[in-house]
């Protein structure tokens, strides 16, 4: 199966992870670095052109990660977990299981971010004049960092979701006002604002100075931060309808069972088409060795299903996600949309208390907020 994101390591317990789109801001930043530079220096061999617009932009990747690395170590020592921090077309983005409770926690994981970069830019510049005299390409990468970390930091400090600016006009408003929603409805407003203002800028670049590439990349980017501000909007009336709705209020009772000796057909033929259900746990309620689906059987040929166990090819209890029956409603949501899943177990003290199907779950959500209208 095609995967849109890869994983590179994991620091403190958070997964670093690429999307496949990072590949395209790679592409474009070397071509376009390469050019400048051979413009700019013609001295330069292309393979030393290419070399140093390679490197160049693995450093700045790398400070892409440090910016956001900023934002979930402050976030976890303020006690917000971090699940990933992945790296896509438009920079990096942390992943937190959960919005900040307080407006002093919301400001200071926002602009622990934009302190990293300018930091950085700070060091790269330090850096670039300390090897003025050095091989060229190396002050010239290394002043290029430092400018382009300046910039991430001051278009991030614009305030408007889904930039961190806009987190601190959030925290900012909500501390002022005492109302966290209030804080909300601002920065939204203001990050469509924004969004809205670049594709003035947009649309002056093409059709005023001509600039049709500058343009339409510009374009790119308002249509980006409207479409993340809408659905951080979205997401905040989602929670806040959801509010005090728990797992538990979610979950189906009648928990799919499998003997983890039944064979592949056995439990095709006498429980999957009976019953309708395309996974199950493995095992029972006490002790739950792990999930199995119709698409693991694909794992299998179909003429070995009558000698092969589900035990076999089923995904190991440690390998699944799921949820206590004290889990918030939106934070099974986000699990679910995250990780692409379709079932999750609500458990307690190692027993399963309750399933939680996908297409089930979006029904039930449905009815608790037609209810609260």
């Amino acid at each position: 199966m095609f995967k849109s994101v890869l994983l590179l390591g994991h620091f403190r317990g958070i997964r670093i992870e690429i999307h496949v789109s990072w590949v395209i801001i790679l592409a474009l930043l070397l071509v376009s670095m390469s050019a400048g530079f051979q413009q700019h220096y013609p001295d330069w061999s292309l393979p030393v052109a290419i070399a140093t617009s390679l490197v160049t932009a693995l450093v700045f990747f790398a400070s892409i990660v440090a910016h956001e690395l900023g934002h979930s170590l402050v976030a976890i020592r303020r006690g917000v977990p971090v699940t990933a921090i992945t790296l896509f077309i438009f920079g990096g983005m942390a992943q937190m299981s959960r919005d900040s409770e307080r407006a002093n926690d919301e400001f200071w994981i926002a602009i622990a971010g934009p302190v990293v970069s300018f930091a950085l830019a700070l060091l790269f510049g330090l850096l670039a004049v300390l090897t003025a005299d050095w091989y060229e390409p190396l002050p010239v990468a290394l002043g290029w960092l430092s400018l382009i970390n300046l910039i991430v930091a001051v278009f991030n400090l614009v305030p408007g979701f889904p930039l961190d600016g806009g987190r601190v006009l959030r925290a900012l408003v909500w501390k002022l006002t005492g109302d966290a929603q209030k804080g909300n409805d601002t920065a939204i407003a203001s990050g469509r604002l924004v969004a809205y203002g670049l594709f003035g800028v947009a649309l002056w670049n093409i059709m005023v100075v001509g600039n049709l590439i500058g343009g339409l990349w510009i374009m790119l980017i308002a249509w980006f931060l409207l479409t993340m501000t809408q659905a951080q909007g979205r997401m905040f009336d989602l929670r806040e309808r959801l509010a005090g709705i728990q797992a538990n209020a979610l979950a189906d009772p009648e928990v799919p069972l499998v003997d983890p000796d039944s064979t592949l057909e056995a439990w095709v033929s006498h429980q999957v088409l009976p019953e309708g259900r395309r996974a199950y746990l493995v095992g029972d309620r006490r002790h739950v060795l792990g999930l199995i689906s119709l698409s693991d059987t694909r794992k299998v040929a179909q003429a070995e299903w009558p000698e092969t166990r589900v035990s076999e090819v089923m995904t190991p209890a440690e390998a699944l996600f799921h949820v206590a029956p004290d889990a918030p409603a939106h934070e099974v949501l986000q699990l679910i949309s995250e990780h692409n899943l379709n079932q999750v177990p609500v458990m307690e003290d190692g027993r399963v208390r309750g399933w939680i199907d996908r297409q089930q779950l979006l029904r039930t959500v449905g009815i608790h907020m037609e209810l609260k209208r």
